[in-house]
Order: C-alpha cells, then structure tokens, then sequence
C-alpha cells in the first residue's frame, strides 16, 4: 500500500512538471513572438521599423491575421535595414500581391502594430462624347517609368456616366455631356500613386496613366512581392509641423511688411475711386441706352435708305454687267478704245503745232460733253431699246472717230487755209455735243418722269 502511494505521489509530481514545462515553453515562445501555427510565414524589409517588437499584432483591413515572430537587424552600410518575419495565424488568410504593409500605432501612446492592405479600387475619370467604352474588365493599364512603357495594373470596371454625375471637380472641368468612370488597381509592388495627381488616357485601345503636374517616375526597384511604406517617426512629424509653421510666420511677417498703413490707405483709396468710376460708368451706359431709345426711329430710317441704296446698287450692277455681257457693245467698246487710241497718236502729232491750243480746248470740250451723255445713258441700262440705241451712237462714235483720225492725218500736212477750215469744223463739232448734253438731259428727265408713274 505505502509503495503504491509512493507511486502515485511521484505520477503526480511528474504530470505537473511536464504542465509546467509546456507552459512556460508557450510564455517564453509568446514572449519571443513565435508561434506554434503552421500558417504562412511572410519576411518583409524596413529601412525603420519605429520601435516595433517581435510579438506585435498583424493586422489585415483591422483584423488581427498573425503576429510578428522575429525582428533581425541587417547593419550593412548605406544598405543597413531591418528583416520582419511574421506568420498568418488565421485560415485561409492569403496577402494579395502589391498589398502594401506599413507600422500603425493605436492611438497616441497605444501598442504598434504591423498593417496589410490590399490593392484597393480606385477611379479616374475623362472626358467623351461617346455613349459607350471598348474598355474591357482586367484589361491592363500602362504607364510611362524610366522612359518605358510598363505594365502597373488592370481595369476593374469602365462605364459612361452623365457629367452630372461625376465628382464636383469633373462637373465644372468637363465639357462633354459623358464621361468615363473606369475603376482600376495598381498591382504592381513598389509603385504608389497619387490618385489626386493622376489622369489617363486612351491611345490605340490601351488605357494609359500619366501625372497631372507632368512628372516623371522611376520603375521600382524591389525583391518584394509587396509595397512597403516607412513609418514617420513622431519626432519627424513634428519637425514637419515646425517647419510649415516657420514658414507660414515667416510669409505673414513679409505680407504685413508689404501691407503697411501707406499701402492699405492706397487700396482703399483704389476701391473708393474704381466704385465711384463703377457709378459713372453706370450712368454713362444708362444714358447711352437712352439715347439709343430716343434715337431708334431716326435709326431705322437710316437704315431703310440704307437698304434701298444697296438695292439700287445692285440693279445698277446687274444693268451694268449686261451690257458688258453684250458680244456686239463689247466689240463696239472695244474698236472705240482703239479709235481713241489712234486719235491720241494723232493729237500728239498735232500738239507740236503751238496754233492747236485752241483746238485742243475745243476737243476737251468735246470730251466733256461725250462723258456727262454716257452718264445720262449708264442710267437707262436696263432699257433694251436704250442699249440698242447705244450700240448705234457707238458705232456712230466710231465712225467719228475714224473721220477724226483722217481729217488729223490730213491736218498734219494741211496748209494755213486748211488748218483754219478744221479748227471751224472742231468748233461746230463742240456746238452739235453741247445740243447732244442739253436733248441727254431731257431724255433723262423724260425717264425720270416714266419711273416714277411706273
């Protein structure tokens, strides 16, 4: 009985030694940061890690998924970093690639943390005129790094929405009535985007990213599946805080000494004088569309005579481009130029004879007369029998003018008695031109009188 007793006393001890031993193997591994699970284990590199310790929660989208087994200083020069290894303690956990991992505190003062995000759905939005989008799901997007085209993600979905319905800042930028939302993400590790500074583009069916300020990016250089974000320190943070703020002092410093009292008095005085110019201008303009009211009937008056002179142009024109259409009056024209152009041959012949200054009055006379009728005819163009009547008194010119040339020739050898008989008949041909003027003129009232019964 007593060595039973012994036995049992000694099981005893034994089964709570082993307790004990597996216990405190469970709080030193706990301590340690190691775990027993069989999950994925994952190695990441910081350049900083900010304090964390091994232990430390994983967390995925605020859910604890793993925690920290081992942190293990890299000191290698200007390549010094630190290894994390983690492990996913929960099933059927799997980090998506591109996912990026950061350290996150919880609150102020609160116990770090290391953070995993997936690859997010992000938007852009551009301008069309079109109804619809040949943008597939999953197609990939590109995007200009290191002066190549590369590939960073794929399209989630694309569809045309009214402008109205896009953001406030697409609404008042657009000007097309559609516009093409398309949801994308960014898988490639390494690479973070700006989604405030990015546009895109479609080129030969390919959707294509760029930076709105024009800059350029580096192809990212990583072993990593992942992205990785350093952590800011809260010392950093704060030297970011004083910094902006010396500089917001500093630039409230030199705006106080460009707005001194002599320059605030100058503005108002500005204000004060581009108001009261505002008034003048006001009662200028009220005035003018007074003015402009009284001043309407006479207005439209001038603008019917207006009218009506174009339209007396026009009839002019036409009238005038008929007879110049007439093959028989342009032919008339034609020889007149010609007869004309003789005749001066002939008068320079006869200016050197100092006793043909007379004559050559005469002549001018005769020329006069010949211009003022072709005035009065121009007007009664329109008038077949008038233009008919043209085409004689043409050729009528003509044949004077023929006569004209001869009796020049002639009058270039004549004597004394036959220079003074021509200098007669000039004198007589000026009579019969004046009697022409005065019967063009009553035909001219004549005509007058017709259209104004008609």
């Amino acid at each position: 009985m007593a060595s039973n007793r012994k036995v049992s006393s000694s099981l005893k001890v034994g089964i709570l030694t082993v307790a004990a031993l597996i216990i405190l193997i469970f709080t030193v591994l706990w301590i340690k940061g190691r775990s027993l699970s069989t999950g994925e284990r994952i190695e990441v590199i910081f350049h900083d890690v900010n304090g964390i310790r091994a232990g430390s929660g994983v967390q995925m989208m605020g859910l604890r998924i793993g925690q920290i087994e081992e942190i293990i200083p890299v000191i290698d020069g200007k390549d010094s970093h630190v290894k994390i290894k983690f492990v996913i303690t929960e099933n059927d956990v799997k980090i998506p690639k591109a996912s990026t991992i950061s350290i996150q505190q919880s609150g102020l003062i609160g116990e770090q943390f290391l953070e995993v995000m997936p690859p997010k759905v992000d938007y852009v939005y551009i301008e069309t005129d079109k109804t619809y989008t040949n943008l597939k799901d999953n197609q990939d997007v590109y995007m200009v790094l290191s002066d190549k085209i590369e590939r960073i993600g794929k399209v989630e979905h694309a569809s045309v929405i009214p402008t109205t319905s896009a953001p406030l800042e697409y609404r008042t930028k657009f000007k097309t009535k559609n516009t093409l939302k398309i949801g994308y993400t960014i898988d490639m590790p390494g690479l973070i985007l700006d989604g405030e500074n990015l546009t895109a583009e479609i080129i030969n069916s390919k959707l294509n990213f760029k930076l709105k300020n024009g800059d350029k990016l580096e192809l990212p250089v990583t072993s990593s599946p992942y992205t990785i974000i350093e952590p800011m320190r809260i010392s950093d943070f704060l030297e970011l805080q004083y910094r902006a703020a010396h500089s917001l002092a500093s630039m409230n410093d030199r705006v106080m000494e460009i707005l001194s009292d002599e320059l605030v008095a100058d503005i108002r005085e500005s204000v004060d004088n581009v108001n009261e110019l505002t008034k003048k201008a006001t009662t200028t303009i009220d005035k003018a569309n007074a003015l402009l009211d009284s001043s309407k009937d006479e207005i439209n008056t001038i603008l019917k005579q207006a009218n009506v002179l174009t339209r007396k142009l026009t009839v002019l024109s036409d009238n005038l481009n008929d007879v110049v259409g007439d093959k028989e009056a342009k032919k008339s024209l034609y020889s007149t130029i010609k007869s004309v152009g003789r005749l001066a041959d002939n008068v320079n012949k006869v200016m050197e004879n100092p006793e043909t200054a007379e004559m050559l009055s005469d002549l001018a006379e005769i020329s006069r007369n010949l211009a003022d009728i072709s005035c009065y005819v121009n007007e009664f163009a329109g008038d077949e029998e008038l233009k008919k009547n043209l085409k004689e008194t043409i050729q009528g010119v003509n044949e004077a003018m023929k006569e004209v040339n001869e009796n020049l020739q002639n009058a270039n050898k004549a004597t004394n008695e036959q220079e003074l008989s021509i200098n007669n008949a000039v004198k007589d041909a000026v009579v019969t031109t004046r009697n022409l003027r005065k019967f063009s003129e009553k035909l001219n009232k004549r005509f007058l009188l017709f259209r104004l019964m008609f």
